[in-house]
């Protein structure tokens, strides 16, 4: 049985503002066969099989990338492991790992009491090829970083034993088990890693270990649980306990960055962390309004550093709120490509950023006024459904770099856009879930800079 698991998310691809929107990811239980959407030649016999206890497809932003949970022994994974060399693929990816493995769907929130009852022998994960190749086209902060090669992922603490595992020509074995790596079993979840400068010199350094604690206000805090000298550029952390932690890797002259996001549950692991630091750069310039003149009170932030092609150098995202002068400064940027993105109430830059190089100075962001809407539904004598989303979009349809998004109607059936650039729109709404059959007229709306408008959408049955 198929379902939705919805997720918040922000949605950075069509707004110039982030937006907070719900997502989906699907999935269901059980090994009733679902139609290839795509896969390569070969996939869809290992994805249905009668061992496979759940699916889901994700990432949230996007989607194309299909996971199979699977439970069996090891003569029912050689089987599987047999049609998997024969996916038509450049590559192929055997990942072994100590423990067993735990199903996301069949426990979406991690609740310790569910987790028996969640536990897998193997998965396997694969994309639409067509839909990898769409999201490579999307800057560097909205890229998957998720492999493009089929996978497979065995855990050797249940009903599969590894010694008996025949793996057959063509597939690529990556043993992730800690006695491969030096490790004992008893030494629990080690992180292991090695920080060097982005010509791979090793570093001295720090690898920080911190907490991810979420707010109830929204956003998250981190405490740092252990940090570690590097030496060489080498680092280890064993025994870690159990949470959801992220790990930071810094070096003197280089900017920090976010190696590794990972949620530590009980068992045996090993998890590499390999990664380079660049120098720091500094980045200076000016936000200004309609005319020209310095605009004040405007969050400045720079997102999507790249270090090298490919390189998406994770980090916190810096903020800057710009004085009378209009001036903002940054300073311990990595050196490479970056987005400048300015928000101030009332004001507006479309687009998804200006594209800079690190360093930077004398910029220039110039914000024209925006636009808002106020969005009513009329249900006349329709029951109104719990849901009922409406959705904005550019005339012509939505486009990377373009400003639209979608919401939730209030109790009071209402639902206000705000800080839209200039331009033509169209508006609808629907009940959440419905059908297209149940959206309302399409509505045209020309906004013009500085205007608040007033859209009365008529509900359909």
């Amino acid at each position: 049985m198929g379902r939705w698991l919805r997720c918040t998310v922000v949605l950075l691809s069509l707004l110039t503002l982030t937006s907070s929107v719900d997502a989906m990811i699907s999935g269901g239980k059980g090994n009733s066969p679902i139609n290839d959407p795509g896969w390569p030649q070969g996939a869809a016999k290992v994805f249905n099989v009668k061992s496979r206890v759940a699916y889901w497809e994700g990432p949230p932003y996007g989607g194309g990338h299909y996971t199979a949970e699977c439970r069996g022994d090891t003569t029912a994974f050689n089987e599987v492991l047999s049609g998997f060399s024969h996916i038509d693929a450049p590559k192929k990816q055997l990942f072994v790992h100590d423990g067993i493995g735990a199903s996301f769907w069949l426990n979406t929130n991690d609740e310790k009491e569910k987790r028996k009852a969640a536990q897998i022998d193997w998965s396997f994960k694969v994309w639409v090829p067509e839909r990898f190749k769409s999201l490579q086209k999307l800057p560097p902060d909205f890229k998957s970083e998720i492999s493009a090669h089929p996978a497979l992922h065995v855990y050797t603490g249940g009903s599969v034993n590894w010694d008996e595992v025949k793996v057959p020509d063509g597939v690529d074995v990556v043993d992730q088990r800690l006695a491969a790596h030096g490790f004992k079993v008893s030494d629990g979840t080690v992180l292991d890693g090695q920080i060097t400068d982005l010509e791979s010199r090793p570093l001295t350094g720090t690898a920080t270990l911190q907490r991810i604690t979420p707010r109830e206000s929204g956003g998250y805090d981190y405490e740092e649980v252990k940090a570690i000298p590097a030496v060489d550029g080498k680092w280890t952390m064993k025994s870690v306990p159990e949470g959801y932690f992220r790990v930071v890797l810094s070096a003197s002259g280089y900017a920090w960055r976010i190696a590794h996001h990972v949620k530590v549950k009980p068992g045996p692991r090993w998890i590499p962390v390999n990664s380079s630091l660049s120098k720091t750069a500094k980045v200076e310039g000016m936000v200004t309004g309609p005319g020209g003149k310095p605009l004040e009170g405007v969050q400045v932030r720079l997102i999507g550093f790249v270090v090298k092609p490919g390189n998406h150098y994770v980090t916190d995202t810096s903020e800057f709120v710009t004085g009378a002068d209009g001036k903002f400064v940054f300073s311990e940027l990595p050196q490479g490509s970056a987005r400048v993105q300015a928000h101030k109430d009332g004001y507006c830059r479309p687009g998804l950023g200006l594209q800079i190089t690190t360093p930077a100075k004398d910029l220039k962001l110039e914000l024209e006024l925006s636009s808002s809407i106020e969005v009513q539904v009329d249900f006349g004598d329709i029951e109104r459904r719990k849901g009922y989303i409406v959705e904005l979009e550019p005339e012509g349809g939505s486009v990377v770099g373009s400003w639209g998004g979608s919401a939730n109607i209030d109790d009071s059936n209402k639902y206000v856009f705000r800080n839209i650039p200039p331009g033509k729109y169209v508006l609808k709404g629907r009940p959440n879930p419905g059908s297209k059959k149940q959206e309302t007229k399409l509505h045209t709306i020309d906004l013009k800079g500085g205007e608040e408008e007033v859209v009365i959408l008529q509900a359909k049955i």
